[in-house]
Parts: structure tokens; C-alpha cells; sequence
């Protein structure tokens, strides 16, 4: 007999070898089943030759090993349940064990965070207990304490001196006084006769304090006063320190003090060697101190719009209206020997300075260098309105001059005139032999012709020789009056100050000693009437 499955010799009752059992056995697949089956199958289709007795064996064995089989499947499956119970256990075991093991890792870290919160909020706490205290020291006002301190005492001095008469001691001060919120001592402590006192070297609870309570009698000194008056001089008002009317009055700094100057609200003092600007409408310093050497006064009339100093061999300069130093200013003042007066360009905020040669024009306001003029500057004029100034500046020949704008630009084509009139809505400009007249917008209005000589330019009327005549003209080079050979060339003299022009009479002086017949001392009067058009002359024995 032959194993169903491999094929080897086997007993008669079996279908399967030892080998072949085992593996069955050990299978749980569906395709073994089926092996099987087709096994079974296979010994259905025994040959007829076979009894029926060992078919009837076959079978029973085929039964007998298929029980077995199923047996040996029921006994694997259960086998592979229990493995997997097992397995479940296991996984269970680790499971719950992995769950401790978190657990107990959650503790630890819930423990080591609670710990470091405790720590934190007891460091918290201390900074907050310190805090605390230095909060507590700060909402003390001591300034406020000693003048509370202060004015009780007072209260009781003052009460006790309208009963007695006298002023009160300090034990009786200490057995009135009802205070106390602060522990207050003061190591220095005064009553004077006048009822104040003066407390200083005091401690409030236990802590010294630099406040003191009023004033220590002793070091009062009487300061020296003095009084700014103004009085009318031809129609401007002057300030100073002696008059009639009463200014005001300024209390100076040291007993040492003189009166240098005032202007409007502001008055110049020096005390010993140091000079200071005081505002006398409030009483108080505005500028200083500054040296009392080498400062000049950037005013215009009784306007005062700064202060030209030095300070460490610098030069600076102070602008009233802003309250600000400009520092380092380069270059010296134009100074008044040049018969000008800068005082004009001060009132629109420019000061002028030589520096190298060239004049230099700073704005006041910024201390920056707004334009430069080269030429040596003869003259600042202003305008009939007083809101335009002019600048005539020559460079060679002091007798012709070029003329600029307040913002330094050049006008009239940049040329050089002998001569120039701020008129009322005009502006007048000549040179040795003509005239022009522009209107304020320096739109031109008149060109006159040539003459021998132009005299002088005035507001309505020009001077000029022609042909030894002296003619009068009005702007618009019309020939007002002739005085015929009233000049000599050799010997005429043309006086530039005119001895009278008004509405009524024009009048010109000259000397000419060859009309005179040589006798010295005498001049001829020229005269013009504008409203009867008449003209004549008068001989005097002086220039009125």
C-alpha cells in the first residue's frame, strides 16, 4: 500500500505516511483541504478489481484519517487561539505596564513643573515683598512732610506771639505740636523775631533729608534795585536810568551792579565783571553772563534783535527773538567807520560780517551764511515802505557803486552808478552824466538824456550843468528851471546839502567866486517857487 500523498510504501490500513500526517497536521489552509479531497476522490475510482472489503476498509481508514485530520485542525486551531490569547495577554501586559510607565513619567513631570511654579512664585513674592518696600519709601513725599512740619510750627509760633508777645520755645512748640503720621527731627532749627523759622538737617523716619523749610535770616542780603525810566526826546523814546516817568525796575544779582543801557523791554546790566540782559517787564534774567570786553549791541533805534560777543577768543552771537546762541560765527561787524549803519539789516534778521575780504551776510535765525557781497558795502537803504532794503557796495572807487537787493542779488544789470534815490513810489539812479528813474517794481520810467553833470538826484527833482547852466528837472527829465552860467568849472562849488526843499520853494546853493567878483565868503541862493513857476536868486554872506 502507497501513501495518498507522497507516495511511499505504507501499511494497508493507512492512507498516509508518518511524514505526511505530520504535515497535515501542521496545515490549516483551504488547498491542503483540497488536496485531500482530490485524494479522496481518486480512491473512489479504485479499480473494480479491488474487493469490496478493502474498499470498505479504504473508506472506513479514509474516515478514520479524516477524523484524525480533523482533529489534529480543531487541536492546531485552538493551539493558534491560545497563541494569540497569549500574544493578546502579552500585548495587554505591556500595554498596561507602558500605561504605568507613562503614568508614572506624567507625575514626575507634573511634579518637577509644580515645583519649579512653586519656586518662581516664592521669588516673585520676595520682589514683590521688596518692591513693596520701595514703593512704600517712594509715596513719601518728604518735600511735603517738612513744609507740613514746618507749617504747623509756624501756626504756633504765630498764635503763641499775638498772646505773648514773644516767641515761644521749643519745648512748649513740641508739647502743642500734633503730628504724628511721620517721624520728623530736624538737627537745625530757628525761630526768628519776626515769627518765621527755618528748619534744615532733618531726617524723616530715620531717613536724611536735603529739604529745608524757609529761610535762614542771617544769609539775606538787601540786593541793589534798579529803576528803568523813558522819557520823549523828538519824538523817540529813550529809556534810561535816570527820568521822570518810571519804567520799571530790575533787582540785580550781586550788590556790585551798573546800569549800562535799555531797550524796549530789555536792559543791560554788569555786575562786577560780567554782563547780563534782563527783561525789566518780569523782572528776570534773559541772557548771560557774558564778557563785558569785546560785545557790540546788534540794535536799530531802541530795538534790541541780539548780542555780538566773545567767548574763548570765539565769536558768537545771541538772537533776542529766537533766545538761541549761534556759536562760531566766522568774520568781524562791519563797524560804523564806513558811514553806514547795519543796523538796518539786524531789524531783518541778518547781521554782516567781514570775513577775508568778502562781506558776509548771516541769517540770524540759523547762523548759516545766506550770500556774499565781494565789494566793499557803502550803504543799507530802505525802502519808502520800510520793507525792502537796498545795498550800494563799490570796489575801487568809493564815488561809483554797484547797488543790490536785501537778498544780495545784483540789480540794474549789474551796473555802477555814481548815485541813488529812494524815492516815494520811485527809485532814482545816476551816473555822472544821466539819470533813470524805475518804479518800485524796477520797471523803467524814465531815461534822460546827457549832460555835462548831474549835481544831484532828489525825490521829485534832478541838478545837472549843461553848458555852464544849472537846470532844474523834475523826474521825467523835464526842464523846470534854468540859471544860466551859474557855473564855473574852475571855480563853482555845488553844496550837497541843499539850505531848504519844500513843497512851496526849492532852493540851491552854490559858491562861485567869478559871479562873486572874488569876494570871498559870499554865495548865490538859487530858488525855484513850483506853483508860479518862478525862479530867481539871492546873494548871502552864509550858508543857512
Amino acid at each position: 500500500m502507497k501513501c495518498s500523498k507522497c507516495g511511499k510504501e505504507i501499511q494497508e490500513h493507512e492512507t498516509f505516511c508518518n511524514i505526511c500526517k505530520k504535515d497535515l497536521r501542521k496545515s490549516s489552509s483551504r488547498g491542503d483541504v483540497r488536496e485531500l479531497e482530490e485524494l479522496i476522490e481518486e480512491q473512489k475510482k479504485l479499480t473494480d478489481l479491488e474487493n469490496t472489503k478493502e474498499l470498505e476498509n479504504l473508506h472506513n481508514l479514509i474516515e478514520e484519517e479524516l477524523e484524525n485530520f480533523n482533529d489534529s485542525i480543531a487541536i492546531q486551531n485552538l493551539e493558534i487561539k491560545r497563541e494569540i490569547n497569549e500574544k493578546d495577554k502579552e500585548e495587554i501586559k505591556n500595554k498596561s505596564k507602558k500605561s504605568k510607565n507613562n503614568k508614572k513619567k506624567l507625575v514626575i513631570i507634573i511634579s518637577i513643573i509644580f515645583s519649579i511654579l512653586i519656586i518662581l512664585l516664592m521669588i516673585l513674592l520676595m520682589f514683590f515683598d521688596k518692591n513693596q518696600d520701595q514703593e512704600t519709601e517712594e509715596i513719601i513725599d518728604y518735600k511735603k512732610v517738612i513744609n507740613t512740619y514746618g507749617n504747623l510750627i509756624t501756626d504756633i509760633v504765630k498764635e503763641y506771639m499775638v498772646s505773648n508777645e514773644t516767641i515761644p520755645t521749643w519745648q512748649y512748640i513740641n508739647e502743642i505740636l500734633n503730628y504724628d503720621r511721620y517721624e520728623v527731627i530736624c538737627n537745625n532749627k530757628n525761630i526768628y523775631s519776626n515769627g518765621t523759622i527755618y528748619l534744615s538737617e532733618c531726617e524723616i523716619n530715620n531717613k536724611k533729608i536735603e529739604y529745608t523749610y524757609g529761610i535762614e535770616l542771617e544769609e539775606i542780603k538787601e540786593l541793589k534795585k534798579i529803576n528803568i525810566y523813558k522819557k520823549e526826546y523828538e519824538g523817540s523814546i529813550i529809556y534810561s536810568n535816570e527820568g521822570s516817568i518810571l519804567e520799571s525796575s530790575i533787582t540785580c544779582k550781586t550788590e556790585d551792579c551798573e546800569y549800562i543801557s535799555a531797550y524796549n523791554k530789555y536792559v543791560l546790566i554788569k555786575e562786577k565783571d560780567e554782563l547780563y540782559l534782563y527783561d525789566y517787564t518780569n523782572d528776570s534774567i534773559t541772557f548771560g553772563p557774558f564778557t563785558k570786553n569785546d560785545y557790540s549791541i546788534l540794535a536799530e533805534n531802541n530795538n534790541l534783535y541780539g548780542i555780538f560777543y566773545k567767548e574763548e577768543n570765539r565769536n558768537n552771537i545771541y538772537n533776542v527773538n529766537t533766545g538761541k546762541v549761534l556759536k562760531d560765527i566766522k568774520g568781524t561787524l562791519l563797524n560804523l567807520d564806513m558811514n553806514i549803519d547795519p543796523t538796518i539789516m539786524y531789524k531783518y534778521n541778518y547781521v554782516t560780517l567781514s570775513n577775508k575780504g568778502k562781506n558776509e551776510f548771516v541769517n540770524l535765525k540759523t547762523g548759516n551764511v545766506s550770500y556774499i557781497i565781494e565789494e566793499t558795502i557803502s550803504s543799507f537803504m530802505e525802502d519808502y515802505n520800510k520793507k525792502i532794503v537796498y545795498i550800494t557796495a563799490y570796489k575801487n572807487n568809493p564815488n561809483t557803486f554797484k547797488i543790490y537787493n536785501s537778498n544780495g542779488k545784483s540789480l540794474f544789470e549789474g551796473k555802477e552808478y555814481s548815485c541813488f534815490i529812494i524815492g516815494n513810489n520811485n527809485l532814482l539812479i545816476g551816473t555822472d552824466t544821466n539819470f533813470k528813474v524805475y518804479d518800485k517794481n524796477l520797471k523803467l520810467k524814465t531815461k534822460s538824456k546827457n549832460y555835462d553833470y548831474i549835481l544831484k538826484l532828489c525825490e521829485d527833482f534832478i541838478v545837472a550843468v549843461q553848458n555852464n547852466n544849472v537846470i532844474l528837472l523834475n523826474i521825467e527829465d523835464e526842464i523846470l528851471a534854468t540859471f544860466e552860467d551859474a557855473w564855473d568849472n574852475d571855480n563853482s562849488i555845488f553844496y550837497n546839502n541843499l539850505s531848504g526843499t519844500d513843497k512851496d520853494k526849492i532852493y540851491i546853493t552854490i559858491e562861485n567866486k567869478k559871479i562873486l567878483h572874488g569876494t570871498k565868503g559870499k554865495y548865490i541862493e538859487y530858488y525855484y517857487i513850483p506853483s508860479i513857476e518862478q525862479s530867481g536868486y539871492i546873494e548871502k554872506s552864509s550858508i543857512n
